[in-house]
């Protein structure tokens, strides 16, 4: 029966146009109501006794495609754009997994934003992060704008759709002394790469892709290929980072700086390792990217241009190490504003003339001296303290 009710997405029912063209393609169409169903209906069985159904069908055809469930154009938009344009395709993998998992079996053209938030709202229930949904959906969001581009769509369904609010979660910094306590239980040669990634602040990945060729020791210098931004990157190396390359011998036939001696080539992840060795040296709650922003606070706070701490982490705009990386630390804040306020008081009169030094404030070893950091973590965090961005 061409005209025909069938159960909608959500459990609700539908009027579909099922009917098959005389090459035996399907085609297949949600419609209003009955009458418009059947007056579609009349119209494709009059071009096929006309014989106009091709021209008829290319009208109505949204591409090959756009009848087709999603899961089946994900792999599409996966092969055909993620893993020729993108280097990290395998995030947009990972996405398109869970995509698929919730949404695979609507057709393309009919996906809807009521879709994707039943979509979040799933993904919510499933104790994710409001960072990995929005990264999924923008992964989606981005499926839609190529299916434009290929013409099977002729609009953007979901272009409207908005983020979720993220909180991003306040860790504490890496000291040298956490580090230390850390390399000790880190096994040859993912210490001598946890050292290399804390001394550049590059990412895990970079560290680990690094290639011999690529790592000018005389000028401690190395360039990055595969940064995040798509560029490559000149990035300095301090004598520790150069220390950490030569600690680990040239492996015949492998060009990478930090291999596996398990394998005989580079690794893939670490991120394992290093929690291990975290948890067994007691330390607090830290992750391999924390080192990127510990970097980034550390040039802030030097009070070096965003640039150079913009071009050492390798982004594409000074923007987001504004944003990200190079905020400065609330006891740094505040001993700044002290230091122009006692400044300001001199100036006006209203403290030591400007020609007598400030006495140093006595060092006290009384309890009421409260570590912030300590205080925050304590009471619950709360939201994210404001300081000087």
């Amino acid at each position: 029966m061409s005209v025909r009710k069938g159960k909608g997405r959500w459990g609700g029912k539908q009027i579909l146009c099922d009917r098959r063209w005389p090459d035996g393609r399907r085609f297949r169409r949600v419609m209003p109501n009955r009458a418009l169903a059947k007056e579609l209906d009349e119209r494709i069985g009059a071009s096929i006794a006309t014989g106009t159904w091709k021209e008829l069908r290319k009208e109505l055809d949204r591409g090959a495609e756009a009848d087709s469930p999603i899961r089946e154009y994900a792999d599409h938009y996966l092969e055909v754009y993620c893993k020729v344009r993108n280097r990290d395709w395998a995030r947009k993998e990972s996405s398109l997994k869970h995509v698929k998992r919730l949404l695979g079996n609507i057709l393309l053209g009919d996906v809807g934003l009521p879709d994707v938030h039943k979509f979040v709202a799933k993904r919510m229930q499933e104790e994710v992060k409001a960072a990995t949904v929005n990264r999924d959906v923008t992964t989606l969001k981005h499926m839609f704008e190529f299916a434009v581009e290929e013409g099977l769509l002729k609009h953007n369904p979901i272009a409207r759709i908005r983020k979720l609010k993220e909180f991003r979660e306040e860790r504490p910094r890496v000291t040298e002394g956490t580090l230390q306590a850390i390399l000790k239980f880190l096994p040859f040669p993912v210490k001598q790469i946890v050292l290399f990634i804390y001394e550049t602040g590059c990412r895990p990945n970079e560290a680990l892709a690094l290639k011999r060729d690529h790592a000018d020791l005389e000028k401690r210098t190395a360039i990055f290929n595969i940064r995040k931004a798509g560029d490559n990157a000149l990035v300095a190396l301090t004598s520790r980072a150069v220390k950490a390359i030569r600690e680990v011998p040239i492996l015949p036939g492998c060009p990478y700086v930090f291999w596996n001696p398990k394998t005989a080539t580079r690794y893939y992840r670490i991120n394992g390792t290093f929690d291990r060795a975290r948890r067994k040296a007691g330390a607090p709650k830290i992750l391999l990217k924390d080192f990127r922003r510990e970097l980034g606070i550390v040039i802030a706070e030097s009070g070096e241009p965003l640039h150079v701490a913009q071009t050492q982490l390798g982004h594409s705009s000074v923007r987001t190490t504004e944003q990200y990386y190079a905020h400065f630390s609330p006891e740094f804040a505040v001993g700044r504003a002290r230091a122009v306020m006692e400044k300001r008081g001199r100036q006006t009169g209203g403290g030591e003339p400007s020609d007598t030094p400030t006495p140093e404030t006595p060092k006290t070893t009384t309890r009421n001296v409260v570590d912030f950091q300590r205080f925050r973590r304590a009471s619950g965090g709360g939201e994210r303290i404001r300081t000087a961005e």
